[in-house]
């Protein structure tokens, strides 16, 4: 059997995806500052030039981490909203979902914390997280939508303010719990959802 070569393009993602795939590792075991563009390049079995030919920079793989990410996320939470007969279930399943995220992304939401420091401290990154971010409200936003016309709803907040509100509350109470852990209210997010949203039927 004739094995088929792979073409420039695919040789080009796969190392791609290797290259990232570093990062996700060293950056998850040393940080965002604790890693060099050597140490991603040499640990993915590249040269530094080979790195430099796919980002610009180590901020630019660790946007392109964190957008996909992001993706990942948002995906996950319109697949609820989509699932779900009504709107008022969805707190409950948020919420659940939260409670499972704390451990499984407990080394990105540390990360994330590391690399807001930085980007607030450069205007050019915290660009690019921004419009990641309001690109997730907006996809979120779209979902609630869709789920608020289908069931015929009045809500106090718009789709939009829900969607901040996800967001705000689950990032929040992330952070609150890895410094006071089992001081939050294991239902805060679930609560407060309902609290918020004041569904009513027209």
């Amino acid at each position: 059997m004739i094995r088929q070569r792979k073409t420039q393009n695919e040789r080009k993602e796969e190392t791609r995806k290797l290259l990232i795939k570093s990062a996700v590792e060293n950056f998850a075991k040393y940080g965002f500052h604790g890693v060099s563009i050597d140490k991603l390049a040499e640990y993915a079995g590249f040269s530094k030039g080979a790195f430099y030919a796919h980002f610009h920079s180590k901020e630019e793989i660790f946007l392109a981490l964190l957008e996909q990410q992001m993706q990942l996320h948002v995906e996950k939470i319109n697949s609820f909203l989509a699932e779900q007969p009504s709107l008022l279930h969805f707190p409950e399943k948020m919420n659940q979902q939260s409670i499972q995220n704390l451990e499984e992304n407990r080394t990105w939401s540390l990360l994330n914390m590391e690399f807001l420091l930085y980007s607030m401290r450069n205007e050019e990154v915290r660009c690019q997280w921004s419009n990641m971010i309001l690109q997730s409200v907006k996809q979120i936003s779209q979902s609630i939508e869709n789920l608020i016309e289908k069931e015929n709803l009045t809500c106090t907040l718009s789709p939009e303010e829900m969607a901040w509100t996800i967001l705000s509350l689950e990032n929040g109470i992330a952070i609150f719990h890895y410094i006071s852990q089992d001081h939050v209210p294991i239902d805060l997010l679930e609560k407060s959802l309902k609290r918020i949203f004041s569904l009513n039927k027209n």
